[in-house]
């Protein structure tokens, strides 16, 4: 797959060019990205997708993009959209020329609306990072072995992911480890 910098250099062009029915997407696991132009194609003629924007290393500007599950792809896929297989990582969708009803102005000048409304996002480490190193904690409580028995007994694991689930398991080990 292509590095971010190459993306967002490419979708640039795209928009540039005035290639407004071909949406870019990317293959990042089991899920399926799209960054700035296509994000906007893709939130525009298929879904209102969540959309993110971020830094990355090595692009020069904030990156926005949108993610979904690869196996929901053609629930949302409209009637006269073309698939092509660019590589293993990449697909092209090609929309009908009839779903592009405003003219390219038009269009640009939404897209640049859309992409700077959109609020920047701060990645985690930069968090930790403001927060003087250390990840900030929901809970200001004494670290007793009552108060962390309590916390483990409330914390609602089924309702909460893998990772969420090892991040609490770290904070709980570490405030043992300070008692004992």
């Amino acid at each position: 797959m292509a590095v971010i910098k190459e993306i967002a250099e490419q979708e640039k062009a795209r928009l540039q060019a005035g290639i407004r029915n071909e949406l870019h997407l990317y293959r990042e696991g089991s899920f399926l990205r799209a960054y700035d132009w296509s994000a906007w194609l893709a939130c525009r003629y298929l879904h209102e997708f969540k959309v993110n924007k971020r830094r990355f290393k090595g692009a020069e500007e904030p990156v926005v993009y949108i993610g979904f599950p690869e196996a929901s792809l053609m629930k949302w896929m409209p009637d006269g959209v073309t698939q092509t297989v660019v590589d293993e990582k990449h697909l092209m969708l090609k929309l009908p020329e009839l779903m592009l009803s405003d003219d390219a102005e038009t269009i640009v000048q939404n897209y640049t609306e859309w992409h700077d409304a959109i609020p920047l996002t701060e990645g985690k480490e930069r968090t930790r990072r403001d927060h003087g190193g250390e990840a900030p904690t929901a809970d200001a409580e004494p670290a007793t072995l009552t108060a962390i028995m309590q916390r483990i007994l409330a914390f609602p694991i089924e309702s909460k992911s893998p990772l969420e689930s090892m991040t609490f398991l770290a904070e709980v080990k570490q405030k043992l480890a300070a008692l004992i």
